[in-house]
């Protein structure tokens, strides 16, 4: 779970401050260096349904950190999850969810794959691919050719397209350099143009 967050530092993606907790004692640690409230889940490698299994809590304040570590690890452990143990997470501002992977294909090499995120991926299936590396012109093709674009430049509030396409870059450039089988980031929130941050990327998964 840290070598993912540790490759999205070193390519420069903005993502949710966080830690991954051992036991209740460092999740609460963690949690009151990051500020409150804060998101917890659990810190797996496998691809799971993790709101859908009541692995994920949010908005937690101080008082309930210890007791949501050990609620969560009884839980996956229940349910027979392999997990390294709960990542606290900076709560970033909902909005607009997306879902940017990169997928090692047999035939053509490297994939990226950009579209609707969050719990609407398998329901909506809006998305676009290319075979990587990107450029520019083909981060914003990807973009335009979304049902989800009508939305991220809906009137009276344009969504920042340039730092998404950015990100796009940045991670086709990342299937192309780095040993990565898979990549998922999903959910990335994207903002408004009058927003400082872009985007944020919330959950991140690594194949290698």
């Amino acid at each position: 779970m840290n070598s993912a967050y540790d490759l999205l530092a070193r390519y420069e993606i903005s993502f949710a401050e966080s830690g991954i907790a051992k036991d209740a004692g460092d999740a609460q640690r963690l949690a009151d260096g990051i500020g409150y409230p804060v998101a917890m889940k659990i810190a797996t490698e496998q691809p799971i349904h993790k709101t859908d299994m009541g692995l994920v809590r949010l908005n937690i304040d101080a008082d309930h950190v210890m007791a949501a570590f050990e609620e969560m690890t009884r839980k996956a452990t229940e349910l027979g999850v392999a997990f390294d143990g709960v990542l606290v997470q900076q709560m970033a501002t909902p909005d607009i969810e997306m879902i940017v992977g990169i997928k090692q294909d047999p035939q053509f090499g490297p994939i990226i794959l950009c579209g609707l995120g969050g719990i609407y991926t398998e329901i909506f299936h809006d998305f676009s691919i290319r075979l990587c590396p990107i450029n520019e012109s083909d981060a914003r093709a990807m973009i335009s050719e979304l049902k989800t674009a009508k939305i991220l430049d809906a009137r009276g509030k344009r969504y920042n397209i340039d730092a998404f396409a950015d990100l796009l870059m940045k991670v086709g450039s990342m299937a192309t350099t780095e040993r990565i089988n898979e990549l998922d980031l999903n959910p990335v929130f994207i903002y408004p143009e009058t927003e400082k941050l872009g985007y944020i990327v919330v959950d991140a998964r690594i194949v290698k």
